[in-house]
């Protein structure tokens, strides 16, 4: 660049010392002596020994046209024209993706919409608890009707076993000592057997008054509790009216006896009706 500067001045100068009135070896010559002596000595191998005509140059002497040509002759870079990607290589230009980072990385629909283990046991807990509970239920349904059924039964045989010859018998035995009282004839048998059978009656009765499922079970089997009872008593208290022979205290005690007859047959149908019988 220094080099090109120095023959750009070697030659302003020989212009304005007097370009129109040389000839062309004069012209040399004053471009050789006007040179520095510093001048390298390859930058003064490369001017050339006569120089061409300068286009403008006149008379009046002017520098206008060489220092132009000068400039016009020091080379200028030109810039590389940068090509521009057509569409269809900026279509196949893959497009740089963000990458979540680890802290925002989105969560998957399955894990998202899963269910924890915990609460599945917690269900299945549930379930099996709800299963027990019904067959519980369904069981001890079914031992509510089929005691109920039993003490039905029981006290329907009880009702149809007794009758005036009976009712004499046990008038005579409650005049008797335990220890000589019949044990062996029919009506001694029979009527242990009604013992026996009303005892059981009113025991199961009781079982279901406390711990029947249904409430109205309960108090059905609550009151038919109590007329079996009331039927029993009035059952023996006319036995000892007939073991005495006074018709009025006989008359009186029949009377109590009807009545607690027709309170244990209605007691009856309730429950038969409630427990499902």
């Amino acid at each position: 660049m220094r080099r090109r500067l120095i023959v750009g001045v070697v030659l302003l100068t020989a212009a304005s010392a007097g370009l129109s009135g040389c000839g062309d070896g004069q012209l040399s010559d004053a471009i050789q002596s006007a040179l520095p002596t510093a001048v390298p000595t390859d930058i003064a191998t490369a001017l050339p020994t006569a120089l061409p005509t300068l286009p403008g140059g006149g008379d009046d002497g002017s520098g206008d046209g060489s220092g132009d040509n000068v400039a016009a002759g020091t080379p200028t870079p030109t810039p590389t024209p940068t090509p521009t990607p057509t569409p269809t290589e900026e279509a196949q230009t893959p497009q740089p993706t963000a990458s979540p980072s680890p802290t925002e990385a989105p969560a998957s629909p399955a894990a998202a919409s899963a269910v924890p283990v915990w609460l599945w046991v917690l269900l299945g807990l549930l379930l099996v608890g709800l299963v027990v509970a019904l067959l519980a239920a369904r069981r001890r349904g079914g031992a509510d009707r089929d005691r109920a059924a039993q003490a039905e039964g029981q006290l329907a045989w009880v009702r149809s076993q007794v009758d005036d010859p009976l009712v004499r018998w046990r008038g005579q035995q409650l005049g008797l000592p335990v220890d000589q009282r019949d044990t062996d004839s029919e009506l001694a048998r029979r009527w242990a057997l009604i013992d026996q059978r009303s005892t059981a009656a009113t025991d199961g009765l009781l079982t279901l008054a406390t711990g029947a499922r249904k409430d109205s079970v309960r108090e059905a089997a609550t009151l038919l509790r109590q007329s079996a009872e009331s039927y029993r008593a009035s059952l023996d208290a006319l036995a000892s009216a007939v073991a005495t022979g006074d018709q009025a205290r006989i008359a009186q005690a029949s009377q109590g006896f009807t009545a607690d007859t027709a309170l244990l047959d209605q007691a009856r149908q309730r429950f038969r009706q409630t427990s499902g019988l």
